[in-house]
């Protein structure tokens, strides 16, 4: 089950799928600590003694983000109970509150009775066991604990009617489905504390004219200590539910004005997209540094791990987008927390919790026997995760033009990820060492990584040349540039008349894995190791232009020759970002003009065609039916939707200014 919205505010993350059903809560990081990891937390309606949960089918339900704010808004119909449910959703942006607004409106010529049943199920530090659950008579809440993880639920009408019943109970333990049961026949049982693996369920009730609707409130507070989460609950009532919505639904209004006002020139669908994408790029950015790719822990469903890891390679392409999007305040704690995790010898390890601890992975630091002829050792990484947050601090620079802070990560952090670059090389071919490429799994020597080490040399020349370290300067140009030779005679394929994914290499001899790859080609232009007018590039992307577009019904562009992930078809999925790659490309071609721009409308139509029901982007989709695959949303796929959406603009902009002379 995909997530359809993603709400938080740096320090809580909490994830609804299309039902509007709660699927992830994230405390006290951002990806770290799922105490619900995918359980539902269900919703269920009863009018005058009929029963129905959200999700039972009989409701007509649209999910997205009230516009131009990062709050949820859900409408559920139900023809057979007559009434609408219009909620509105924050994690409240000071504190560690999810509140929900629930209007309910009634269709019928009948005055009505409505019981609404709110169930939660955690799954503390992401285990079911030593839960507790808990009614407090004195705060008239449902509490959830673990240790150090407390959850305070509770809820109310606009016209003060508080919870009326509840139940807690034991949930899939012992052949129990759960204590929401309970609720199908509008009574709960009080039962009043279980431990172990628990869920409960809240009542709350009240009546609505004819035509008319009734409106209720309902929230979790999350804290450290019972006694922080109870001041939460008091905050809640104090400010009121209704002032705390309004100030979120400001803020996030005013958050939103830093970006560019050439957005407003964009169609309405395009704009809502962008800003939409900004929401989720921040939302799963912890405000201590860490970026998250994914909060969808239905990944886990399909392997052994899900996507809530910060990828420094990932993080480095949002981190880009937020600064060219104008939020460089935002991005600072990334580069920082780089600089923390940064290996003593220079390099950045594949992945991380938020915590900055080492996350899990795959990559193996065992040789291969062909390295150990030539007695290298293969570190556990991939090299363009390190090249590529150099080259994404250098775009934070030009954006910000903070000179400072650039002063303070040179020593500790630009200097060791240089030094590293300059020597992870192999001195008789020429080629970085073997790691693993940018997709994690293939080792060897990808042209990606190539054009990424390129990058991120040339960026820490740039740097070494701005602070007056001139000696820094050339060494790091002339790594760079024999890097660039080196891919040049040993990367291109005559048979393919394309740069190939990868090579391998024994005793020195270098062997061409020969697939064409679209990050081949992207990585080529984006960091600046070819322009797009030498040969080999054009002869690469006409290569890819042949052989990676999807010839099913959906269109798009696949990773690679052979792609397997996710594949449930015959054809290869399409990527959102391979096939904006394409539009990006376009739009930094020195020769772009209106035939180009027309070109990159029909990828950016093509993105918002493509979207999953609430409006966010997935990772790939089914080549025949579009459907979204792997993590939705993806932030890797907002953060390009960002980037090709300000260079089209720009790029519009300057096709559309008078000539000169």
């Amino acid at each position: 089950m995909a997530r359809a919205l993603v709400l938080g505010n740096g320090t809580s993350l909490v994830a609804l799928d299309k039902y509007g059903f709660v699927r992830d809560v994230h405390f006290h990081y951002v990806g770290l600590e799922n105490h619900v990891s995918g359980h539902k937390h269900r919703i269920g309606v009863m009018i005058n003694n009929q029963f129905s949960w959200l999700d039972d089918g009989s409701w007509q339900i649209s999910i997205g983000y009230k516009p131009g704010t990062m709050v949820g808004y859900l409408v559920c119909k139900s023809e057979h109970l007559q009434v609408s449910l219009v909620m509105e959703d924050i994690v409240y942006n000071e504190t560690n509150v999810f509140l929900r607004q629930v209007d309910v409106y009634n269709h019928s010529k009948e005055n009505i009775d409505i019981k609404l049943f709110f169930h939660q199920v955690f799954m503390i530090y992401e285990s079911k066991k030593r839960n507790t659950a808990f009614y407090d008579p004195t705060h008239n809440a449902v509490v959830h604990y673990k240790g150090r993880r407390v959850f305070v639920v509770n809820a109310r009408t606009a016209k003060g009617q508080v919870l009326d019943d509840y139940a807690v109970g034991a949930y899939q333990f012992e052949g129990k489905a759960g204590t929401y049961k309970d609720a199908e026949d509008g009574q709960l049982g009080k039962n009043a504390v279980e431990h172990g693996s628990v869920d409960s369920v809240i009542r709350v009730c009240t009546a609505c004219e004819s035509q008319a609707k009734a409106r209720v409130f309902y929230w979790i507070c999350i804290g450290k200590s019972l006694e922080a989460a109870y001041e939460l609950n008091e905050m809640v009532n104090t400010k009121t539910p209704e002032g705390m919505i309004h100030s979120t639904e400001y803020f996030w209004h005013a958050w939103l004005n830093q970006r560019p006002d050439s957005i407003k020139n964009l169609p309405a669908a395009q704009q809502k997209l962008f800003d939409m994408s900004l929401f989720i790029l921040r939302a799963h950015t912890d405000n201590r540094g860490s970026i998250i790719a994914s909060a969808d822990s239905a990944m886990i469903e399909y392997g052994k791990d899900d996507y809530a890891y910060m990828w420094p390679r990932d993080a480095a392409f949002i981190t880009t987008a937020l600064d060219h999007a104008g939020f460089n305040e935002i991005t600072k704690p990334f580069f920082k927390f780089c600089q923390q995790v940064l290996h003593p010898d220079g390099y950045l390890h594949h992945r991380f919790n938020s915590d900055q601890s080492l996350g899990s992975t795959w990559h193996s630091t065992t040789a291969q026997k062909s390295w150990l002829k030539d007695k290298i050792l293969q570190l556990p990484i991939q090299e363009d995760e390190t090249a590529g947050v150099l080259f994404a601090l250098w775009q934070h620079y030009q954006a910000s033009k903070d000179l400072e802070f650039i002063e303070e990560l040179y020593k500790p952090m630009i200097e060791k990820m240089a030094q590293f670059l300059v020597n992870f090389r192999n001195q008789q071919t020429g080629l970085p060492l073997p790691s693993y490429d940018l997709w994690e799994e293939k080792i060897g020597v990808s042209t990606y990584t190539c054009a990424a080490v390129y990058g991120g040399l040339t960026a820490a020349a740039d740097f070494s040349e701005l602070l007056g370290k001139r000696n820094h300067m050339r060494a790091y140009k002339q790594a760079a540039e024999e890097i660039k030779e080196a891919m040049l005679e040993q990367l291109f394929s005559d048979k393919l008349q394309s740069f190939v994914r990868y090579a391998t290499t024994t005793d020195n001899q270098v062997k061409l894995h020969e697939v064409i790859d679209a990050s081949s080609l992207f990585g080529l232009w984006y960091f600046g190791a070819l322009s797009q007018d030498h040969p080999k590039f054009q002869a690469t992307q006409a290569a890819v232009a042949k052989h990676l577009n999807n010839p099913g019904p959906v269109g798009g562009i696949i990773r690679y020759q052979g792609d397997y992930y996710f594949k449930d078809t015959d054809l290869a999925n399409p990527w959102f970002i391979t096939t904006m790659w394409e539009g990006l490309r376009m739009l930094h071609h020195p020769q772009v003009g209106q035939a180009q721009l027309r070109d990159v409308e029909a990828i950016m139509d093509w993105v918002l065609q493509h979207r999953y029901a609430s409006g966010i982007l997935a990772e790939q989709l089914n080549p025949y039916t579009g459907e979204s695959r792997s993590a939705t949303p993806l932030v890797w796929s907002h953060a390009v939707w960002v980037e090709l959406v300000l260079k089209y603009l720009a790029v519009k902009e300057q096709l559309t200014q008078p000539q000169q002379g």
